[in-house]
């Protein structure tokens, strides 16, 4: 029998399939033993989706992002493109790949469970399609975060693609070549797009969610034949995933008021209360983004703009018995810790709609829409918040107006501001990134992504470190 490190996934009730827990596991078990029927291969899924339940996936994950864009400073490193080797950077290392370790026992588990075991057909290969789906996502981050994903094909510079779980054996890996990444990046989405259910709860990874992270994957990467393929699952994500009750809000107010129960929301992070929700999540949310306040670049953007006050607020601090107030992000502090209290309806916004129709008009325009086309996704957002439409006059003009309805739409709630930075492009062909940075730092553009942490450089001699960052000692 293998000998499995970090396999420790909590088994849930079937009443409670869709609480997404990250306290430390009450017993361990190991895929042959835990697996014996349906009930007990959803409850394995279940711990991975707990994988990404963690509060790592909080404020260091979109910290990391928005800090990197400069709208925040959360994490002074990434603020300053000065990122060490250890810190958010090893937490959220070991979180990305503690969640592909979880998928992975959930992969094998489910996978070794006869079909006969399951009271429908269909159940078997939906189960598997999430946990696929789940280990593209983790991955997925992981190399946004750590490899160099803008690299040529055959750059070393991919990742540690981890397809199984971890042994004593093969617990030091190399890192695939980014070519190689990508393919297995789409062989796990594409899996789940052919066999995770179809939309059904924002709470749960479903086919849509997977065409809408190929598509993403597919526009930050930009090889031939990436744009007219990203566009075609962009437009079938919405479509899909609208017929099968999602939807706009009425104003963003409302999207964030129902925070983890709004219909916008394809994918997101929700938590029920748990014995260390007060130490963690809470304190995170509650109270880290209640003290966090807008850089002068940032403001410049969205202070002016009639959505940032929906987004944005005077938020009470969260020490008791300090009554001053700070402008702070509510839509992810919501009331703060002191007012909200400890089971707040705090949510990690992983993918809504909105992005996807950002995301389209951008796909329109590079595959040779005209610009009256590619605003149409533009207005039809701007409209739910009775914003007069927008027209640019040119390639360059257009892209600012994307950049900056990003920002304004999805500011701290994922990637989207952050990778669009690097995408889009001034009139000089340089990512509007160094735009929008040039009066608070200068972007070394190695330094985009993160260094590999100590703990792995020290130990796993397969592999090197980002260019950019050699000169860390471990």
């Amino acid at each position: 029998m293998k000998r499995y490190l970090y396999i420790g996934i909590l088994m849930f009730t079937l009443s409670g399939c869709e609480k997404f827990i990250t306290q430390e596991p009450q017993y361990l078990l190991t895929p042959e033993v835990a697996v014996t029927d349906e009930a007990s291969a959803k409850g394995l899924l279940n711990g991975a989706y707990a994988g990404i339940s963690t509060n790592d996936w909080t404020a260091r994950f979109t910290g990391g992002f928005s800090s990197m864009l400069g709208i925040i400073n959360y994490n002074n490193g990434a603020y300053t493109f000065n990122m060490t080797s250890t810190g958010d950077n090893e937490s959220l290392w070991k979180a990305f790949y503690i969640a592909a370790n979880n998928a992975n026992a959930a992969i094998e588990g489910i996978g070794n469970l006869p079909v006969e075991q399951f009271k429908n057909s269909h159940v078997k290969p939906e189960l598997l399609g999430e946990a696929h789906g789940l280990r593209a996502f983790t991955h997925l981050y992981t190399f946004w975060f750590f490899g160099r994903w803008f690299d040529q094909p055959d750059s070393k510079f991919g990742i540690i693609y981890k397809s199984e779980l971890s042994t004593l054996s093969n617990v030091y890996q190399e890192r695939l070549d980014v070519k190689t990444s990508y393919e297995k990046l789409i062989e796990d989405l594409d899996f789940a797009i052919v066999n995770a259910p179809t939309f059904y709860s924002n709470k749960r990874f479903s086919k849509q969610l997977a065409k809408a992270l190929k598509a993403k994957l597919l526009l930050n990467r930009g090889w031939a034949g990436d744009y007219a393929a990203a566009l075609i699952l962009v437009n079938q994500a919405i479509t899909e995933s609208e017929a099968a009750g999602a939807k706009l809000e009425p104003s963003l107010t409302a999207l964030y008021t129902n925070s983890w129960d709004s219909k916008e929301l394809l994918f997101c992070r929700y938590r029920e209360k748990t014995d260390d929700i007060v130490a963690a999540y809470n304190f995170t949310y509650g109270y880290n983004y209640a003290t966090l306040g807008i850089t002068p670049q940032g403001n410049a953007v969205i202070g002016t703009d009639p959505r940032h006050p929906e987004g944005w607020g005077n938020v009470k601090s969260p020490i008791t018995g300090n009554n001053t107030l700070k402008w702070a992000p509510k839509k992810l502090c919501r009331l703060g810790r002191q007012v909200g209290g400890d089971n707040d309806k705090y949510t990690t916004y992983h993918l809504r709609l909105t992005e996807l129709y950002l995301m389209k008009a951008e796909l329109l325009q590079k595959t040779g829409a005209t610009l009256v086309q590619s605003m149409e996704p533009i207005n039809f957002i701007r409209d739910r918040s009775h914003l007069l439409p927008l027209s640019a006059i040119d390639k360059v003009d257009f892209e600012k107006k994307l950049f900056t309805e990003m920002l304004n739409e999805l500011n701290l709630e994922n990637d989207a501001d952050w990778m669009s930075s690097l995408r889009l492009k001034d009139a000089s062909g340089n990512p509007l990134l160094l735009q929008f940075r040039s009066t608070s730092v200068v972007v070394d553009m190695n330094r985009i992504i993160w260094p590999i942490p100590s703990s792995e450089m020290k130990f796993n001699k397969l592999i090197s470190q980002n260019t950019g960052y050699e000169q860390l000692i471990y």
